[in-house]
Order: structure tokens, then C-alpha cells, then sequence
């Protein structure tokens, strides 16, 4: 029998979600961003946190469209890109910014009781693009539920971008990587991302198969510093990450229909000025409805742009979870629960993790 959540507001005003095996701190002061995922029986955390924020929660900030403003606010964790997961731009005289305006707004948030137990829910109105956005995060055990709804209150139909930007913490399930998704292959941006780089602009490489439709990508070392992002193509909507000696795998789920590409963006200590100034190793696996990464009002002339049509709303469902996890295991699929299938593969035979 599942334990029963615990959904509390705390200082900042961020809120808690809290059962026996995971604590989740979530933050609709700005975004709804999910902050923490501590796995309860060892403390470990599992998402990324930037050290400046790591004791206090961002507020709004809508004012300023650029990516300064976003990277001095940015504390980590999980955010939902929302209608631009791009550099700035202007679509239909309405001004986007980067990563898009729904990570930057504030949203009002409360527990409710559902047929399933406490949930929080949290609401935002934006103010460039005519949506409203209703958001509810659950657990389930080791896995956060949470599904996200946007409203077009307009009649017109509107295009978007929308993904979400986890970043996983590289002392643990991060630490020396490895992706588990149903994809075969990585293409680098296409543009010079940093300095340095682990792939080459425009690069493909395959990725070596642990079961069938199964890929295993191993992530750049980390001691850097080099910069990178790419994307792969997946088959389903699903990844595990793990890290050899750690316990433990991350997990996420989505539906594929919706979201077809994985972005992977790895920070290895570099850049060596602002805003990482050659300290942190990030990494981040990241679900979205196109690629590359490029501003919306630029992407209109390809094809493939979502395009919600006036008046509808589109919804979301998404898991987050942690779990135990072997040496000699790998994820190769995650069920409807959020709850990976594991199976028992030789060292010899892995050749990934």
C-alpha cells in the first residue's frame, strides 16, 4: 500500500511534496519549477541545483526577455519551456522570451484532494501569449506524477514550443553517465555551441543498442570543459539515467506523440566566464516537440511546428521518479507508472555504462 503524500507550502513560496520514499520541493513563485527530488532512504538528491540558489526559491521575473536574466534566476532542477524553449523572439507582434515566459511567471498554487490522494495544483495566466496554463504535480511512491494543460483563450491558432529542461545532479545519478532511451543515434547542434566541444557541430553518432530499440549513450566524462547540446530522435517517450556505483536510476515519461525529440545538454565546466565561470558539470535530458534549439519566430518556416488551434487546450502527462537499481542492470522501457523495467546485462555484453 502506497504511503500517503504530504503536500505542505514553505518558505519562499515554494511547496513540498512528501511521501515515505522521496521529497519533492516545487516552486510556483516562479514556473513551477521542481527544485528537489531527494531519494528519503539515503538523502541523495537527484536533480541538479545551482549553488546559488541551492538555500532560497526565484521569484518572477517577466520583465527582461533575455537569457541573462534567465541564467541569474535559474536554481536548477526542472523547468517547463512554454511557448518558446528558444533564444528570444517576436511571433504575431507578442515579444517570447528565452526559454519562453511560462518558466518566468508566478503561479498560484494550493493542495486539492483527488481520487488518488493530496496533489498540488498550480495555475498561471500569461501575458504575452494568450494561454492559460494549469498544472498538478502527485506522487506515486518514487515517482512524481505530474500533468500539464495549456488553454488557447484566443481564436486564433497560435504555434509553440514546448519541452522540459531537467538537469540531473552529477554527483549522483549524473555523475559518469549513461542515457537509456529508445533512440539510435545523437546529431550535435548544428552551430558551434562552446569553445570546446565533445562533438563536432552537426556530428552524428550512433548509439550502441543494450536490447532491442533500445540505445545506451554514454555522456561525455565531465572533466571538460567543453560545452554541447544535441538532440536525439526517440521511438517511445521514455529515458533512464544512471551512473555505475550509485544505486540508483532517474527516470521520465511523457507521450511520444507529443514530444518526439530528446535534447541532451552537457556543461563540463565550461564556459570558463558567466555564468558557469569553469565550475559545474551539468547535465540535462530534455523532452520537446522539435529541434534544434532556435527562437519560434524563426522555426515558422519549417515544418513539423505544434500549432494549438484557437480556443482548445492541449494536455500533458509526465512522470519523474528515482529508483533502485543493480550494477548489472539497465532500464529498456517505463511503465505506465512511472516505474522502469529493468533487465540483467553482462558487463561485457552492456559496453555503455
Amino acid at each position: 500500500m502506497a504511503s500517503e503524500t504530504a503536500v505542505r507550502p514553505v518558505d519562499g513560496g515554494a511547496w513540498t511534496l512528501e511521501n515515505d520514499a522521496v521529497t519533492v520541493l516545487v516552486n510556483p513563485a516562479r514556473g513551477t519549477d521542481i527544485l528537489s527530488l531527494v531519494w528519503k532512504a539515503t538523502g541523495e538528491e537527484i536533480l541538479w541545483r545551482n549553488p546559488r540558489w541551492v538555500d532560497r526559491v526565484p521569484a518572477s521575473d517577466t520583465a527582461d526577455a533575455g537569457d541573462v536574466s534567465f541564467f541569474d534566476n535559474y536554481a536548477g532542477g526542472v523547468q517547463e519551456l512554454f511557448p518558446n524553449a528558444g533564444p528570444p523572439t517576436t511571433v504575431h507582434g507578442a515579444p517570447l522570451p528565452f526559454h519562453g515566459e511560462a518558466a518566468r511567471r508566478s503561479w498560484t498554487a494550493g493542495a486539492v484532494q483527488t481520487e488518488d490522494g493530496t496533489a498540488l495544483r498550480c495555475v498561471t495566466r500569461l501575458a504575452r501569449y494568450p494561454f492559460r496554463m494549469t498544472k498538478s504535480f502527485s506522487l506515486d511512491g518514487s515517482v512524481l506524477r505530474f500533468r500539464s494543460e495549456v488553454e488557447n483563450l484566443s481564436t486564433r491558432d497560435l504555434p509553440s514550443n514546448w519541452g522540459l529542461h531537467p538537469a540531473f545532479n552529477t554527483a549522483t545519478v549524473a555523475r559518469a553517465a549513461t542515457v537509456y532511451g529508445p533512440f539510435e543515434e545523437l546529431t550535435a547542434h548544428p552551430e558551434d555551441f562552446g569553445a570546446r566541444q565533445w562533438m563536432a557541430p552537426g556530428e552524428t553518432r550512433r548509439v550502441p543498442a543494450v536490447a532491442p530499440g533500445v540505445g545506451g549513450l554514454e555522456l561525455a566524462p565531465g572533466d571538460g570543459p567543453t560545452a554541447d547540446l544535441g538532440y536525439a530522435t526517440a521511438t517511445g517517450g521514455w529515458f533512464g539515467l544512471r551512473s555505475p556505483g550509485c544505486g540508483l536510476v532517474a527516470t521520465m515519461s511523457w507521450q511520444p506523440e507529443l514530444f518526439p525529440e530528446i535534447w541532451v545538454w552537457q556543461e563540463c565546466h565550461a564556459p570558463g566566464d558567466y555564468p558557469w565561470w569553469g565550475s559545474e558539470h551539468i547535465v540535462a535530458v530534455e523532452p520537446h516537440t522539435t529541434s534544434p534549439f532556435m527562437p519560434l519566430g524563426e522555426r515558422l518556416e519549417r515544418p513539423g511546428v505544434p500549432v494549438i488551434a484557437g480556443g482548445s487546450t492541449l494536455s500533458a502527462q509526465f512522470t519523474l521518479g528515482v529508483h533502485e537499481i543493480a550494477e548489472d542492470e539497465v532500464p529498456v522501457d517505463v511503465d505506465e507508472r512511472g516505474v522502469p523495467v529493468l533487465i540483467t546485462v553482462p558487463d561485457e555484453g552492456e559496453g555503455v555504462a
